[in-house]
């Protein structure tokens, strides 16, 4: 018997560092995704900076003899153009870069979090299968002292008496019920 819940915390403990491990994995990558996303992020501010420079570097010269309303019908108006649909792109990066990151923090706290309860229940599984080791090594001193027959006809009587025990409340419990009818 002792060897059986031994086997079994066995088993359990392998089953939670297996499941620690695959967790931990992904940590990791979730930090992987957060550092890919940084040079996204700086990519972003580098392409800003470009359209921040002087409008006097950006915008051309007018022509001689070019007046106002043709300047802004053939090169003002299209380069703004040029830049509101360079911002709208870049707002729209930022807003889904920003959903991602946020997703993505979630998904790393949420990971941790499930990583630490599993390292805790590692713990007292670990420290459960090191108190029923004990206990095992504790019976078969026993059987050692006392010798394995008398050992198992001791097991086999307490077996016999729980189980008397255990039909003797069922009937109790039915005699209840049928006399609370």
């Amino acid at each position: 018997m002792l060897d059986y819940k031994k086997e079994q915390r066995a088993k359990e403990i392998a089953v939670l560092e297996t499941v620690k491990a695959e967790k931990e994995n992904q940590v990791e990558s979730q930090e992987r995704r957060l550092k890919e996303l940084a040079p996204a992020v700086k990519n972003m501010e580098r392409l800003a900076a470009d359209f921040s420079a002087n409008p006097e570097e950006i915008l051309p010269e007018p022509g001689t003899l070019e007046t106002g309303r043709a300047y802004r019908e053939k090169k003002a108006k299209p380069l703004l153009a040029q830049i509101v649909k360079v911002l709208r792109s870049l707002y729209l990066a930022y807003v889904e870069l920003r959903g991602k990151f946020e997703r993505l923090q979630g998904d790393y706290g949420r990971v941790r979090e499930s990583n630490i309860r599993l390292s805790d229940r590692l713990q007292e599984v670990k420290l459960e299968n090191k108190a029923m080791r004990q206990v095992s090594a504790d019976y078969e001193r026993v059987k050692r002292a006392f010798g394995p027959e008398q050992v198992d006809r001791i097991l086999e009587a307490a077996y016999q008496q729980e189980h008397a025990e255990k039909e003797r409340k069922r009937a109790a419990k039915s005699k209840v019920r049928i006399d609370a009818r």
